[in-house]
């Protein structure tokens, strides 16, 4: 047993690779020779991950994964478990599906990021692409449960669909943030591009930077929400991620909807003085 395993790529990927099931949860079982004969999928053909990677240590639940990752597909899809640290940005469909872990990309990752997460934590230093946390094709729910925290901005439809969870962006948000959001929480610490909540039945938007409330959301008061104070709090002792001056103890406009589903969502918006 290790105290880790480490992949190092070994070869430039200059096209999409896709390697479903490569989680620390898994690896803790196999021997060295077992992980480097692990199946990828490249275009049309069948490759090992041997094939891409240098593989050091066995049977270990953490990960370690190093090099440009961009055209790697499916990092850590379905962890149940124990810790994947990837040094460097990441292709599509990082951490889709987990269910239990910890996932820290120190860089960058494309689309669907967080897929359909039922649990545990995925961490971003970099930006993230479109449908962040967001519902599988042909799902009725996203993410329903576990944290995804993003320090740099993240594309559209970020946490469309989701059923319960945590997602915190510290840039922008690009257009259609929490689209049909059932409940949950998208705190956002930039910008948020246009038609916010858009279809939400319940769950919140936290809005620290510049937001356009939709037309089918109701201003309903302004108040200064404990929640609010309790969450940016948690995201700063866990993750680091300070807040702008003012916002643990300024007022909020809550701004209720959407009215065309109907819902009961809310965007809280932080009052600049």
């Amino acid at each position: 047993m290790s105290e880790a395993v480490r992949l190092t790529l070994r070869t430039t990927i200059s096209q999409p690779i896709e390697i479903d099931g490569l989680t620390p949860d898994r690896v803790a079982a196999l021997s060295e020779p077992e992980i480097a004969a692990l199946p990828v999928r490249a275009g049309s053909g069948r490759a090992t991950l041997g094939d891409f990677f240098t593989v050091q240590g066995e049977r270990s639940d953490r990960l370690h994964i190093e090099g440009d990752l961009r055209n790697v597909d499916g990092l850590g899809a379905g962890t149940a478990g124990g810790e994947l640290l990837i040094h460097g940005s990441a292709g599509r469909r990082v951490g889709a599906g987990m269910t239990a872990g910890w996932i820290d990309v120190r860089g960058g990752v494309g689309d669907e990021a967080g897929l359909g997460m039922h649990g545990g934590a995925l961490r971003i230093t970099g930006d993230a692409g479109d449908r962040l946390g967001a519902a599988p094709a042909g799902a009725a729910r996203g993410m329903s449960g576990g944290e995804i925290v993003v320090n740099g901005s993240a594309g559209a439809d970020a946490g469309a669909r989701s059923r319960r969870g945590l997602i915190a962006v510290g840039g922008n948000v690009a257009a259609d943030g929490a689209r049909a959001i059932i409940a949950g929480t998208l705190v956002v610490f930039g910008g948020i591009g246009a038609n916010p909540g858009r279809g939400s039945k319940r769950g919140s938007i936290v809005a620290l930077g510049d937001i356009d409330i939709p037309s089918t959301y109701e201003y309903a008061c302004t108040y200064q929400p404990t929640y609010v104070r309790l969450v940016l709090t948690y995201l700063f002792r866990r993750y680091g991620m300070d807040s702008p001056k003012g916002v643990l103890e300024g007022s909020y406009a809550r701004y209720c909807g959407d009215a065309g589903t109907p819902g009961k969502g809310e965007i809280l918006k932080f009052e600049q003085v």
